[in-house]
């Protein structure tokens, strides 16, 4: 004889769809919230995590420029042919000397040989550039400048680059500011940096 198994428990009932509609809106009213708040605190690092890289970058493209302008001028002393001889004059020590461009004249590394250096801002994308850098050696035997450099990148993000020479005509004074900026998905971060130098050697 063939014993018959009950497909029911007594006692035992599973859930109603209503009950398993209000769990289901229960948990979505509960998490729509803690994930709002998840992506805001996101948000919010992301942010920070921006702000904290163009600042750096800032930084990056000042303390480069600001040490090589203060040194404008500067050649190994008792040099035989220097590209620019005493009293030292700005034209010949910033013989570039524009609102986004900047040239010089100096020993920017010690080493004996004069350089002339060039700072501007290239590779611009909806406004936002590469500080770049580019030198050539002046050579005393022929009294000659060699080749440029390739262009070095100095800093990222770049949005501004103003250069202001006090006075204007026979400065021993630049102002530099740098304005750099993070396009992201949200509102854009923006820092800027300014810095005053005088020209020690003229």
């Amino acid at each position: 004889m063939r014993e018959q198994v009950s497909t029911q428990w007594r006692g035992e009932q599973g859930f109603t769809v209503a009950e398993v509609l209000m769990a289901s809106v229960l948990v979505v009213i509960i998490f729509i919230p803690l994930y709002g708040l998840f992506m805001a605190g996101h948000r919010t690092f992301n942010t920070g995590v921006d702000r904290a890289e163009i600042q750096q970058n800032a930084r990056v493209a000042l303390q480069s420029m600001t040490r090589e302008i203060r040194m404008a001028g500067y050649e190994f002393p008792g040099l035989l042919n220097p590209a620019c001889p005493s009293p030292k004059a700005a034209a010949c020590v910033l013989p570039t000397r524009l609102a986004s461009k900047i040239g010089l004249i100096a020993d920017v590394d010690g080493d004996g040989t004069t350089e002339e250096v060039e700072y501007e801002l290239r590779n611009c994308v909806n406004q936002i550039c590469t500080l770049v850098r580019r030198e050539r050696n002046w050579d005393g035997a022929t009294s000659t400048w060699g080749a440029w450099s390739a262009y070095e990148t100095i800093a990222g993000n770049i949005e501004g680059l103003t250069f202001t020479y006090l006075p204007a005509l026979t400065p021993s004074r630049v102002r530099v500011q740098v304005n750099v900026r993070e396009p992201n998905t949200g509102p854009d971060v923006a820092y800027m940096v300014v810095s005053d130098m005088v020209l020690r050697n003229l």
